[in-house]
């Protein structure tokens, strides 16, 4: 979103440019035996036509922002959720037929009304996973591994933008050759 800046005392005006939408920031800390700390800050942010400016002609429109904070230590596999951020949104809107929508009793014909409701909530949920080193010279597998680009008929007659490939020998995946290739390398939670 561009936000006007002023810039000095000139009539030139610099735009700046302003995230919004939802945005997740964590930050993982490992302890001592294993023990995650992990920073959460979930938030969302809204464009705010009723609380617009008006600076040199522009209609600038105001955030509204609402954002949760909380820290908490987990071990390798557990999870844990964090819910809220709610948002309650009613609109009513009354339409009719000039004059004939405004007459007494039968007005009622030349008229229709809609209640619009919606409600949304953020909910996040979260399983931290310890990391271990690849072995150097090692491949580590990636979510495109397994895909590759669409030929003519897969395209235009199947409708398929990507297909899967072939089972490949040089990437680390999980045992007994499976297609889906996990990505990284999590550690078993009976390991110290």
């Amino acid at each position: 979103m561009p936000v006007v800046q002023p810039s000095g005392l000139t009539t030139t005006i610099a735009v700046d440019y302003k995230p919004f939408g939802v945005q997740l920031t964590f930050v993982p800390t490992v302890l001592a035996n294993g023990v995650i700390n992990l920073r959460l800050t979930p938030s969302v942010s809204e464009l705010d036509f009723a609380n617009a400016v008006v600076i040199s002609g522009f209609r600038i429109p105001a955030l509204t922002l609402r954002e949760a904070r909380t820290t908490i230590e987990l071990r390798d596999g557990q999870s844990f959720s964090i819910a809220g951020l709610l948002q309650s949104d009613g609109l009513r809107n009354i339409s009719e037929v000039p004059w004939l929508g405004s007459v007494p009793v039968l007005g009622a014909l030349f008229r229709s009304s809609s209640y619009q409701q919606s409600e949304t909530d953020l909910v996040v949920i979260v399983t931290a996973h310890l990391v271990a080193p690849g072995v150097p010279g090692q491949k580590i597998a990636s979510p495109l591994d397994s895909r590759a680009p669409s030929n003519d008929v897969d395209l235009f007659l199947l409708g398929q933008t990507d297909v899967r490939k072939k089972k490949s020998d040089d990437v680390v995946g999980p045992p007994g050759g499976s297609d889906r290739l996990p990505t990284g390398y999590i550690m078993p939670l009976d390991a110290k």
